[in-house]
């Protein structure tokens, strides 16, 4: 293997790595929010149906 192609497999690599993590910075907090929402309602549809029985 060159040299040459040595080089350009590492900086494939190294993309594909910042590549990976930009993907994870921005899905994992999407799905942070997401998970958070749908505790909050379902909090607050329980929170409904307890104090609507009057």
């Amino acid at each position: 293997m060159s040299r040459k192609h040595k080089l350009r497999e590492n900086v494939g690599w190294i993309i594909v790595a910042i590549g990976i993590g930009m993907v994870i910075t921005f899905i994992i907090p999407i799905w942070g929010w997401i998970i958070a929402v749908g505790g909050g309602l379902i909090y607050i549809g329980w929170y409904l149906i307890e104090n609507s029985h009057h």
